[in-house]
């Protein structure tokens, strides 16, 4: 967690500048990590407690519809099933609005030069005047980054006594000696380039919404 604020705030603002043609450089890279560390390590922190908070408080409602939905087993055992499985879709599924919602606190800080409450404030807005775009933007960025996180798998393979096919589904019959610094170099191309559309995408945003909080 202490790492990422520094890669994001150097990939994002790295991504901007290829975006509007300017100039790029691992010196670019450095400095715009260094710039905007503070501010994203604070919202980092921030965003992880208000979906922590989230998670906790929803969770709380959900395991008290849960305790309710048991009464149900004395009258019909399916309905009781099917209220607590619904209790645990309806608590995930308010999880992620929220992320929806403040999932630009990075860019903002970045791009716009926002602080980190102002960062929040601006994400909520813009997705609330995009709401549509932006869903269909984060199911397909949620899913393709995700492909991404395979070098974790191999990572855990050097940390653990597991062999590969406990890990992976499939034998590669590869060491994994080769296969974690292939998975770590496509991870980190994979990254980049999620980052710059990341970034393409929201300055799209901000040229088709209002730029000041003061319209929120």
């Amino acid at each position: 967690m202490i790492v990422v604020p520094f890669a994001l705030g150097g990939f994002i603002a790295s991504a901007q500048a290829a975006i509007e043609g300017k100039e790029t450089s691992l010196g670019q890279f450095i400095a715009a990590g260094r710039s905007y560390y503070v501010r994203l390590l604070l919202g980092t922190v921030l965003f992880v407690l208000v979906v922590g908070v989230t998670a906790i408080g929803f969770g709380f409602v959900s395991f008290i519809l849960g305790i309710g939905s048991l009464a149900l087993v004395l009258i019909h055992e399916m309905a009781a099933v099917i209220a607590g499985v619904g209790s645990i879709l309806v608590w995930l599924l308010l999880i992620l609005v929220v992320i929806l919602f403040v999932q630009f606190y990075d860019a903002a800080i970045v791009v716009e030069n926002e602080s980190v409450i102002d960062s929040f404030r601006r994400s909520v807005h813009l997705v609330r005047s995009n709401l549509k775009s932006v869903t269909g933007f984060s199911l397909v960025w949620l899913v393709l980054l995700n492909v991404f996180l395979i070098p974790e798998y191999l990572l855990q393979l050097t940390l653990t006594d597991a062999g590969p096919t406990d890990v992976l589904p499939v034998d590669t019959g590869i060491p994994i000696s080769i296969l974690l610094p292939i998975g770590v170099f496509l991870s980190a191309v994979g990254f980049a380039y999620f980052y710059t559309v990341y970034t393409a995408y929201y300055l799209r945003l901000i040229d088709t919404s209002p730029a000041t909080l003061e319209t929120m």
